[in-house]
């Protein structure tokens, strides 16, 4: 029904002349429409006033509870309904005001009218005026794992529910779902209010996202300490999706289309994803594969489904009908990472090409023998561009909402509501130190983690992955170096790019945990993608190590030529030999795993302890040169650990 067909029967609705299914269509309408809701206000309004004078005649407070669908109404034959009615049908403002306004003076210091009609003016009114997004990194453990919707079963995406499966598992005490990390976001939304009753008011807050967390929910007055409390909070999430439907249709009766067969009706025993289970009038029960139906015909919606989650609330007000509050809360569904694209400008001719010339193989670097001087360092430039990817499966629009990401390993072992105001908290502070806003992303730091502030409202709609720039940095010098580690690849070295995130450097500023994507020049000189790894957070003037891929003509070969077991004692040697097909010098770092009990180390070359049971040592190789590298350890099971080399300062 429209506004236009609601508002012809507003009289017969205060006059209990509606059948029973009339009555429910104008009761729907009502539900949605603020306007019609105000002008049976007023209808309402108008009918109490009058009622002062004419015996019988309900109030307006008798209608709100419940009289107006009562069955017993003491209007004479004759009606004021066609007084009051018609007449304010045919101009229903000023009539409406007339009539109030001469009651209230012939009713002055009498106690016949109720407060709350001289009280609230129209139906409740809430306005959104500001929008706050403040959304949390992954937790350690759920890299890679990004909001992805429910995948649809093979029958069609026509019976699955449109809504994310939300179902939380502790994992680690980590927020993880059936499709890995859900996202968790703080959402602060300013709203103002008009037209609240002081005292006891039930408002309804639409357009909630289906993965709020509903004991999240803080409410508080912008203008009155204390004015608005929710004395009862209701969450209504059973959501008119087919899947819904089809439950509330059990034991009735509904048609169901089949592929080249007739139509089956009858009443609905059961369904799951694969079949629907239906008992046609004075037969037996049949199946009906889900993958033959064609449609669904029900005979109407079910009573209580909703469109959108809604919290319904019951307020106390104690200040004024007009003030600005603030809902916060926290909600699934909404995530974000950093991307970075390293685009590569590799050394025209790297230091310490052609250096030397080519040694026989086994020659340089053999055990006893000195090892070659050091080679200069590969020194490659690259600019840098890191970009925050947003994704919004929350299922709700935010629009012209400040954003905020927050980059640190957030803690959820502990309990979820003790993270949230904690969280809540430090979010506070910040948003008292932050004035002057900027185009792109503004970093602060606070407690232990970065917050990322754009300085401009944002629009993230439903279903929407968004991409805003983070963070640049130009000029970048990168140390190309090369990494043999057995216990990764027993026959190549890996080539790393290293450089320090320093100002000096052209970047200096904190780098989230996110995906690096290499970019380099092809023959032609057109940029090509190369490589990607990933990257933890890192703070400034702190050393960047990115593995790429591996290196095609640096090759390796490790193996055990000793090892010894007494008790608790255990003693092994290996060896390994690098050698370099390249027209230029390079220097590899050999790594050494080595039991956390070893307490007792020897090589032919410096070597020195990175952490506890990884070892490395920087090999040296000329154009087309050979090295060996020999390495001894001795640990204890019991007494063991501790170690250090000689070279160590």
């Amino acid at each position: 029904m429209n506004c236009q067909e609601v508002r012809e029967q507003l009289i017969d609705l205060l006059y209990g002349e509606l059948d029973d299914a009339q009555q429910r269509q104008v009761m729907a309408h009502l539900d949605g429409c603020d306007a019609c809701r105000g002008e049976l206000r007023r209808l309402q309004r108008a009918r109490s006033a009058l009622a002062v004078f004419r015996a019988g005649e309900p109030t307006t407070m008798s209608v709100l509870k419940g009289e107006l669908f009562g069955t017993e109404r003491t209007e004479p034959a004759g009606r004021a309904r066609f007084r009051v009615g018609h007449w304010l049908a045919a101009g229903a403002g000023v009539a409406a005001a007339i009539i109030l306004g001469w009651a209230a003076w012939m009713l002055q210091g009498t106690k016949m009218l109720p407060t709350a009609s001289a009280e609230q003016t129209g139906p409740v009114e809430i306005k959104r005026v500001a929008l706050s997004l403040t959304i949390l990194s992954a937790p350690p453990g759920s890299e890679g794992q990004y909001p992805q919707p429910r995948p649809m079963a093979a029958q069609g995406a026509e019976y699955q529910s449109e809504q994310m499966d939300y179902q939380v598992t502790v994992n680690g005490g980590q927020a993880l779902g059936r499709g890995g990390w859900q996202g968790l976001a703080l959402v602060r939304d300013q709203r103002l209010a008009a037209n609240l009753r002081k005292g006891a008011n039930e408002v309804r807050f639409k357009g909630v996202p289906a993965g709020i967390l509903p004991d999240t929910v803080r409410l508080r007055s912008l203008d009155f300490a204390d004015g608005l409390t929710i004395m009862e909070q209701n969450y209504q999430y059973d959501l008119a999706s087919a899947a819904a439907v089809l439950k509330k249709h059990v034991d009735k009766q509904i048609t169901v289309s089949v592929k080249d067969l007739p139509a089956v009706t009858g009443e609905l025993l059961s369904y799951d994803h694969r079949n629907l289970v239906v008992r046609p009038k004075g037969e037996g029960p049949r199946s009906v594969s889900r993958e033959k139906v064609r449609a669904i015909a029900f005979e109407k919606l079910p009573e209580g489904l909703l469109t959108t989650p809604t919290l319904v609330w019951q307020l106390n007000n104690k200040a004024d009908r007009k003030q600005q509050f603030e809902v916060a809360y926290m909600t699934r569904g909404l995530a974000w990472r950093a991307d970075y694209v390293l685009k590569l400008r590799p050394a025209v001719r790297p230091a310490g090409a052609g250096a030397a010339k080519p040694q026989a193989a086994g020659t340089q670097g053999a055990e006893g023998a000195k090892p070659q001087a050091a080679i200069p360092d590969i020194m490659d430039g690259a600019d840098l561009v890191g970009y925050a990817t947003v994704t919004n499966l929350s299922g709700v629009t935010y629009e012209n909402a400040q954003l905020k990401l927050m980059a640190g390993d957030v803690n959820l072992i502990q309990d979820e509501g003790t993270v949230i105001h904690r969280y809540k908290q430090a979010q506070e502070q910040l948003a008292n130190r932050l004035a002057e806003a900027r185009e792109q992303f503004e970093e602060k730091s606070f407690f232990e983690y970065h917050l990322y502030t754009l300085g401009r409202p944002t629009t993230i709609r439903d279903a929407e992955t968004k991409q805003i720039e983070l963070v640049t940095g130009e000029g970048i010098k990168l140390k190309r170096g090369y990494v043999y580690d057995p216990s990764v690849n027993r026959t190549a070295a890996r080539v790393v790019s290293e450089f320090r995130n320093s100002e000096e450097n052209g970047l200096g500023k904190p780098m989230p945990k996110g995906v690096v994507r290499l970019y380099a020049p092809d023959p032609e000189g057109a940029q090509t993608y190369v490589s990607q790894t990933s990257i933890d957070h890192t703070p400034v003037n702190e050393k960047v190590r990115l593995p790429w891929g591996f290196a095609f003509d640096i090759a390796c070969t490790a193996k055990t030529t000793g090892s010894r077991t007494a008790g608790d004692e255990h003693a092994e040697t290996r060896e390994y030999e690098l050698r370099n097909h390249k027209d230029y010098g390079v220097t590899v770092t050999v790594i050494f795993r080595v039991p956390r009990t070893t307490y007792e180390g020897e090589c032919n070359i410096p070597w020195h302890v990175r952490e506890v049971g990884v070892v490395e040592a920087d090999v040296p190789l000329a154009p087309g040169a050979t090295a060996k590298v020999t390495f001894s350890y001795k640990a204890n099971n019991k007494t063991g650990g501790g170690l250090k080399s000689p070279y160590d300062k």
